[in-house]
């Protein structure tokens, strides 16, 4: 067969990407068949998938070009609000009367407040608040608090997180002589943020959370329930040089099932439990 050189070659050209691009929707479509039939569905774009559009060169038609992009890393840290703290309630105008407050949040709004008083109970309710300001000369009541009874209450403040409770200091939990004589306190403790607790729990599971990420200054509570021995010391295993403060053997609560520790250092510490150095955590210190 002889081509026509006057005509040119753009006439074939065409032909050919014509026959390119059916072919191309064809196979497109005998996939989409095959795979119907096979039982399966047309293969879905995942949201880690951008497409993008690519000209055919030569023609106005564009075909998709599928490109997968890997999913960004997550940070898996849980950022962990503090769940305890204890305030220390000193004694005050020589009553005899001192004692402790825990503050726990329960649920994630909740706030529970419990007073606990030592010495002769008085033999009328105490009423308690938590006021602005601090000891020994507190201000206004912010919180009114369930009278104290026998050396106790127990209060629940709805809508609230302890996190937030820490955002209004100063504050102070005062117990008053009596509703007749409010003036006269029986006992008085400042809320301090650097009481404040973060829990992680460990099981025979492991850490849970096993990442925590925390602000300077917190405390974090380590509850052991394995119903085995554990100490919780930092990396590297077994000479814990990380954070050499951070080895619940050098304390004095070594051997016990709760570990408390502040967190005086920002930085990531990887820790494990020395007795069982398969077993480990992370605590970020912003």
């Amino acid at each position: 067969m002889r081509i026509n050189t006057k005509q040119g070659l753009a006439p074939i050209a065409a032909i050919i990407i014509a026959l390119l691009v059916i072919g191309g929707g064809a196979y497109g479509i005998k996939k989409a068949m095959d795979k119907k039939a096979a039982g399966g569905e047309p293969e879905k774009q995942s949201a880690e998938e951008v497409e993008t559009r690519m000209p055919v060169p030569g023609t106005d038609t564009k075909e998709t070009d599928i490109m997968k992009v890997p999913p960004a890393k997550k940070d898996s840290a849980v950022t962990s609000d503090p769940t305890t703290l204890q305030v220390k309630l000193d004694e005050q105008n020589m009553s005899g009367r001192g004692g402790q407050a825990v503050i726990v949040q329960i649920g994630t709004s909740t706030v529970r407040v419990i007073v606990n008083l030592v010495g002769k109970p008085s033999l009328e309710a105490e009423p308690a608040h938590i006021h602005l300001g601090s000891c020994p000369n507190p201000g206004i009541v912010k919180y009114p608090l369930t009278n104290v009874g026998n050396g106790a209450s127990q209060t629940n403040i709805p809508n609230m997180t302890l996190r937030q409770l820490l955002l209004e200091l100063p504050l102070a939990i005062n117990v008053h002589k009596s509703a007749d004589d409010l003036k006269a306190y029986v006992s008085c403790g400042d809320i301090l943020a650097n009481q404040a607790k973060v829990k992680v729990t460990y099981s025979i599971d492991g850490f849970t959370p096993d990442t925590i990420r925390i602000k300077k200054g917190d405390t974090v509570l380590f509850e052991n329930v394995t119903g085995k021995q554990a100490s919780i010391a930092s990396n590297e295993h077994p000479a814990h040089l990380l954070y050499p403060e951070f080895d619940q053997y050098k304390t004095n609560q070594r051997g016990k099932t709760e570990f408390r520790f502040t967190f005086d250092k920002v930085g990531t510490w990887k820790y494990h439990d020395h007795l069982n150095s398969t077993m480990t955590g992370t605590v970020v210190v912003e």
